[in-house]
């Protein structure tokens, strides 16, 4: 069962514990909970700020507990934060609106569906730009929440780049589906995804369609899909297939041999002959399973190879066309090169002729002072003596107390008169 549809034990608990000790929750009596679940006036300047804050955070921070991205609307105001007795909070209906007003929250039904045809997403994009005015949320929309779409996006670009040293991947449906609670969950995240350029559907073959997402692993947009993508997708999905038999088979195989040996040991020498048999055939067939696997692997990480060159080759191009845009040559390029290299090389030098300065001989203070007393003797041979010629004063020049001394007394002889 999903958190959070259907018998209420995951949401009930997420709740509590994200409300933790407030002793007021269970207390339908509370000041303090009816005037949390009490609604807002009809005047925005009348809502109380802190409770608006309040329920804004309790409810992205019970949907991140719960692993949920999305959650239908009538769930959020009429079954998470319902008490005993059917008391609900009455300002739940503004606070979604609010957050609707600072897009927190998103519409599902507002969002375009990826996998609907080209035609369609145009009609949609421009109904929705002619429509100047919005409806406000109903009990039957599904709720996004946008930063908790976006801290998935992270989560998953970050599980990807592990295997994958690309700025995009290809993945399945399946795959893409297993980093959410649900299926529906899932779509809702990845309409997100595609409408703000983080993600692109894709569909390999027409007949028995092979469904994934072109996923992107940094900041930039994901780029259009190419045919390369579509076979990248049939072989990323061919990869998850063999493995599945895979481990089947090792199943099997293993299953099997458990069998053979408790026959043996009972007695039965045909049965145990039956399940050898067995388990040999299960183990050819996983050699050939494995054999291609490997193949199938070996072609993903030279397709990916191919993507890594052809972005060299790319940059090497534009870099040849930003020398000849600033006439700079070859050799000047080599120069600068080769002066950057021995810099570098000297720093190196430098580093390594520091780490090996032997510090055992100034360990006590005793060989510090003595090896403060050679550097100044040796600044003292080195550096010539600078004599240093005071300020000559006239005889006629008043000292600085005398000079302050005749400015007290002139001040003090100045009459202040009413004006």
């Amino acid at each position: 069962m999903v958190p959070g549809e259907g018998g209420g034990e995951g949401w009930e608990a997420a709740v509590r514990a994200e409300m933790g000790a407030a002793g007021w929750w269970d207390d339908p009596d509370s000041a303090d909970l009816r005037a949390r679940f009490k609604a807002f006036t009809g005047q925005r300047r009348d809502w109380p700020h802190p409770t608006l804050l309040f329920w804004k955070d309790l409810l992205l921070r019970v949907a991140r507990r719960l692993r949920r991205c999305s959650a239908p609307a009538h769930l959020v105001t009429s079954a998470w934060f319902a008490r005993p007795g059917g008391l609900t909070p009455l300002c739940l209906p503004q606070v979604l609106e609010e957050m609707r007003a600072d897009e927190d929250i998103l519409l599902k039904s507002e969002l375009i569906d990826p996998s609907t045809g080209s035609l369609y997403q145009l009609v949609r994009r421009v109904s929705q730009m002619a429509i100047s005015s919005r409806r406000p949320v109903s009990q039957e929309d599904i709720l996004v929440f946008k930063s908790l779409v976006e801290e998935r996006a992270a989560d998953i670009a970050r599980q990807l780049s592990d295997s994958h040293w690309t700025s995009t991947c290809v993945v399945t449906m399946c795959r893409f589906n297993s980093f959410f609670c649900d299926q529906d969950d899932a779509h809702a995240a990845l309409c997100f995804l595609t409408q703000s350029g983080k993600a692109r559907y894709l569909v390999a073959r027409k007949q028995d369609p092979i469904e994934g997402v072109k996923f992107a692993l940094n900041s930039a947009q994901v780029p259009a899909v190419s045919k390369l993508d579509h076979d990248t997708l049939h072989l990323v999905w061919t990869e998850e297939r063999l493995q599945q038999q895979l481990d089947v088979l090792d199943r099997r195989w293993e299953i099997s041999r458990r069998r053979a040996l408790a026959s043996f040991k009972s007695g039965d020498k045909q049965g145990a002959y039956r399940y050898v048999r067995q388990s040999k055939v299960f183990s050819q067939s996983r050699n050939r399973c494995t054999q291609l696997l490997e193949r199938v692997e070996e072609v993903i990480s030279l397709i990916a190879s191919a993507e890594s060159t052809k972005k060299v080759y790319e940059a090497i191009q534009i870099g040849i066309q930003a020398m000849k845009e600033n006439n700079v040559s070859i050799e000047e390029v080599n120069v600068h090169l080769k002066e950057v290299d021995e810099l570098v090389a000297a720093q190196r030098e430098v580093d390594a002729a520091v780490e090996s300065v032997p510090l055992h001989s100034i360990d006590d203070e005793g060989d510090l002072e003595e090896e403060f007393r050679k550097l100044e003797a040796e600044l003292q041979d080195e550096i010539p003596r600078i004599q240093v010629q005071e300020p000559m004063s006239h005889p006629d020049e008043e000292s600085p107390d005398e000079v302050v001394e005749s400015l007290s007394n002139n001040l003090s002889s100045i009459k202040l008169e009413a004006i």
